[in-house]
């Protein structure tokens, strides 16, 4: 399932300029393959590492902006203090839905059909959790250490490629 590494990186990042460096590739290589209008954000955001993968019609904020203040994102981080954990976390986050423009969503629904769906392909999802608020619809977390982690996180960002057509699915289902 995973390729080999374009690049070796140490067990343990010695800091977030290391990580960050991981995420850079990891976008650029993304970007090689621009899958179905899913844009990649990559940069730091307060004390973290994030990769985001959005659709612009998924929230009513620009684009150039890696924090969300609404919409649907799917992202991969780490802090320090995850990183010391040996964790990059990944979520899907549901930001204030009801305020998208031309839809008509109520989160919890939104969550609880998008969960419902989602059980049948949980399983290729690592370390995976759906038991959060309707802010958070799923969030899980990968091995840091791992000597393949550009391509775990591929790997992750690939099955949102999968799972972006429900979410515009549930969003038709809702559109105005």
């Amino acid at each position: 399932m995973f390729a080999q590494e374009r690049h070796v990186y140490p067990m343990n990042f010695a800091g977030m300029q290391e990580l960050n460096a991981v995420f850079a590739e990891v976008k650029s290589r993304f970007d090689e393959q621009r899958q179905q209008g899913l844009v990649c954000k990559q940069g730091l955001y307060k004390d973290c590492c994030v990769l985001k993968l959005q659709k612009a019609c998924w929230t009513n904020d620009s684009m150039k902006n890696i924090a969300n203040q609404s919409g649907i994102f799917f992202s991969v981080w780490s802090t320090k203090e995850s990183l010391q954990e040996n964790r990059v976390m990944y979520n899907i986050h549901a930001l204030k839905l009801r305020q998208l423009k031309n839809y008509t969503i109520a989160s919890r629904d939104f969550a609880d059909d998008f969960r419902k769906h989602f059980a049948a392909g949980r399983s290729n999802w690592p370390n995976v959790c759906t038991d959060y608020g309707p802010a958070t619809l799923m969030q899980g977390w990968i091995e840091s250490a791992a000597l393949t982690l550009c391509q775990n996180i591929l790997a992750l960002m690939n099955n949102f490629v999968l799972l972006s057509p429900l979410i515009d699915r549930l969003l038709d289902e809702r559109q105005r």
